[in-house]
């Protein structure tokens, strides 16, 4: 069947059919239609009722699954069908209940086995009936009747059952494609954030380098040159030692420049604000809220880690939440310390295990004095608090850079203004 419904619904309708017809039967045992012998009768009854006992054991009618495995109830089936059939051939609406076997057997044997079935019942519904005392015309149109009622019936289950393992497939598939496309997502999230990531490093790495350019060449030089002109003052009299001054004093002051430059390209701040918008920008099917309330620039090194901590939070939201929203903030403590509070409205969960990605987060700002703070509930999203001292810290022994636990989420963080 095409779901446990459609399954359930299928097994009822037989079971229906069964009882019906075995009512119809007492029925003419009360009229006087039908009067066997009490032997006969207590037989017919227990066969029919074991039939109808093996069926609903069979038929996932009390639980979702068999309690009855099917390789025996389906001969079981089969032999009951018989008998009850054969203890009454008079009774020609019982060959009803091969109809039910037919189609019980479908799950249980391949086509060539579905044919013997149908073969063999209506090889029973025709010896029957000659038994009964019937004319050869009703025993022809009645065999022919109920061989096509079980035709139809194993044609009917055979094509919901290759429906209903098609619908599987085509459920596997889906899945499959929305696993590959959460993957994609992910995928894109931390490309962006490590291009952010990289631009930042080599904005850095630049500026670094033209300061050492300038101390190394042009400071060099210059200090070279005021060293000359402070000799040639010496040597000099008259209108050219008067030049020769100036000369020294400009020298000087160039020098000054250089070493000002150098030293305000060195403590240039890292621009975390921007690092942060281009990491979270543009982010596939998720809505990103951020907030940056950082007086002070960061050293480099503790903005990298609330970078890659930024980081690891968007992905874990696109692999892992469902959410549609992210809402994350960075303030700046009392004390100096950096603090990135996110939240998502995802599903949540009642029990966060961490895996690579927060184990990592946790020991890069642990490495920094820093901690990890993650709660979640069902129904309430994730919200993940990272903490980084402004400046690098010792790591206390036995300090634990990572906590879970379960809490009301969004209470820290809530909406923020991107």
């Amino acid at each position: 069947m095409t779901n446990a419904t459609d399954a359930r619904s299928s097994a009822l309708t037989g079971l229906a059919a069964v009882l019906v017809a075995g009512g119809a039967a007492l029925v003419s045992v009360a009229t006087g239609a039908w009067q066997p012998a009490p032997a006969t009768l207590t037989a017919w009854s227990l066969a029919l009722a074991g039939y109808v006992l093996v069926y609903v054991l069979d038929a996932e009618l009390l639980v979702r699954r068999p309690l009855l495995p099917r390789v025996p109830a389906a001969p079981l089936l089969l032999l009951l069908g018989l008998a009850v059939w054969f203890l009454a051939p008079g009774l020609s609406w019982m060959a009803t209940l091969f109809v039910v076997t037919a189609a019980s057997w479908t799950t249980v044997v391949g086509r060539g086995g579905l044919v013997a079935l149908v073969a063999v019942q209506s090889v029973a519904v025709a010896v029957g009936m000659v038994l009964g005392g019937a004319d050869v015309g009703i025993v022809l149109a009645l065999t022919g009747t109920f061989a096509s009622f079980q035709a139809f019936a194993v044609a009917v289950i055979t094509i919901a059952e290759r429906e209903a393992a098609g619908r599987a497939e085509l459920d596997r598939a889906h899945s499959r494609l929305r696993a590959t496309h959460e993957e994609l997502r992910a995928a894109h999230a931390e490309l962006r954030a490590a291009t952010a990531l990289l631009s930042a490093s080599s904005r850095d790495a630049e500026r670094l380098r033209i300061a050492r350019d300038l101390h190394d060449g042009v400071g060099h030089q210059l200090t070279a040159l005021a060293l000359e002109l402070e000799i040639a003052g010496h040597l000099a009299e008259g209108e050219a030692a008067r030049h020769v001054a100036r000369a020294r004093a400009v020298a000087k002051d160039l020098l000054g420049e250089v070493r000002a430059t150098v030293s305000a390209l060195r403590e240039e701040p890292h621009r975390l604000a921007e690092t942060l918008r281009e990491l979270l920008g543009d982010l596939p099917g998720l809505e990103v809220a951020l907030a940056v309330e950082v007086p002070e620039p960061p050293a480099q090194d503790v903005a990298l880690a609330v970078g890659r901590a930024v980081q690891e939070i968007a992905t874990n939201t696109l692999r892992h939440a469902g959410a549609r929203r992210l809402d994350v903030a960075v303030v700046q403590d009392d004390d100096g310390a950096l603090t990135v509070r996110a939240h998502d409205d995802g599903r949540g969960s009642p029990a966060v295990v961490p895996g690579n990605g927060l184990t990592g987060m946790a020991e890069r700002v642990g490495a920094l004095g820093g901690r990890v703070a993650v709660e979640s509930a069902p129904g309430e999203g994730f919200t993940v608090t990272v903490t980084v001292p402004r400046a690098p810290g010792e790591v206390r022994p036995g300090a634990r850079a990572l906590t879970v636990g379960r809490a009301g989420a969004g209470r820290d963080v809530g909406r923020v203004a991107p």
